[in-house]
């Protein structure tokens, strides 16, 4: 089954500068933290069919301690997934630091990923980048 959800980020600022685009759900799916905090799920799927998903999901990166994590979006990414819905609206946080020991963490989970091959760091950087610009598997193919 595939679902769309209203396209409301497209009014957020971040995507008028070009710092939200639409990745594979079951990509940013690899990436959410298993331990944070519960909530209810039914009003949030409802808010999310109503209203659509002004604010887009936040993947933080942190450039000194090598690290990222899905920052905000948590819950949502979970009922995105659940709900079949194929692609999410997401927006990269460049920071100094990454992971729950940070000072501005949005969320309560514990989760944090190596770099590895999968990120990459461009010479110009902003505070919020698109996605693609910074995680090698979501770069156009061909």
């Amino acid at each position: 089954m595939y679902m769309e959800i209203r396209p409301t980020w497209k009014e957020h600022p971040l995507y008028t500068q070009g710092a939200i685009e639409l990745v594979p759900t079951a990509w940013v799916w690899k990436y959410w933290g298993r331990d944070v905090s519960p909530v209810d799920f039914e009003a949030l799927w409802k808010s999310i069919e109503e209203e659509g998903m002004y604010d887009p999901l936040i993947m933080r990166v942190g450039i000194k301690n090598r690290k990222f994590r899905l920052e905000a979006g948590n819950h949502r990414i979970q009922l995105l997934h659940e709900k079949g819905v194929a692609y999410a609206p997401l927006t990269v946080q460049i920071t100094e630091e990454c992971g729950p020991h940070a000072d501005n963490i949005l969320t309560d989970a514990t989760h944090n990923f190596d770099f590895g091959d999968e990120v990459i760091i461009p010479q110009v950087i902003s505070d919020y980048m698109k996605p693609s610009d910074i995680f090698t598997a979501l770069r156009q193919q061909g």
